[in-house]
């Protein structure tokens, strides 16, 4: 052991020693748009800590408005803002959330909302609805 104290480490190349480049986990980057600016992305960013999900892979955004409709423009503005940038992090998935008790009067621009994601046509992206019953809180 005394013998092998003295001896010279091997020289290390210099691709052993450059920094590991950074990557993000290979789940799908999500977007979550919902209507409320301050309790629904609360509760979800909560969730995303809860279950130590990665918030480089989940966007949560509350700035849309409260109009079903325009959660859903709002999604889709989104999705194309980071298309122009031409990203190569873009959104796998997108998913708009609702309080469906919220709008059971307003049903009209409730339906059209379904109906608008429902038609999105964005290559590798998928769109989902999510209604919350009664309401988000519960």
């Amino acid at each position: 052991m005394a013998d092998q104290l003295f001896k010279k480490r091997k020289a290390r190349k210099a691709t052993e020693l450059a920094r590991r480049q950074a990557s993000r986990e290979p789940y799908d980057k999500v977007l979550i748009v919902c209507e409320g600016s301050k309790t629904e992305p609360n509760y979800l960013v909560e969730l995303i800590n809860h279950f130590k999900l990665s918030t480089a892979n989940v966007e949560v955004d509350g700035s849309s408005g409260s109009d079903p409709v325009s959660v859903v423009e709002h999604a889709e503005q989104l999705v194309l803002k980071k298309r122009r940038v031409k990203s190569e992090d873009n959104y796998d998935r997108v998913f708009c959330v609702f309080d469906k008790d919220e709008h059971e009067k307003h049903g009209q621009k409730f339906s059209q909302a379904l109906a608008k994601i429902a038609g999105m046509r964005h290559p590798s992206i998928e769109f989902k609805a999510i209604t919350s019953t009664p309401c988000f809180e519960v």
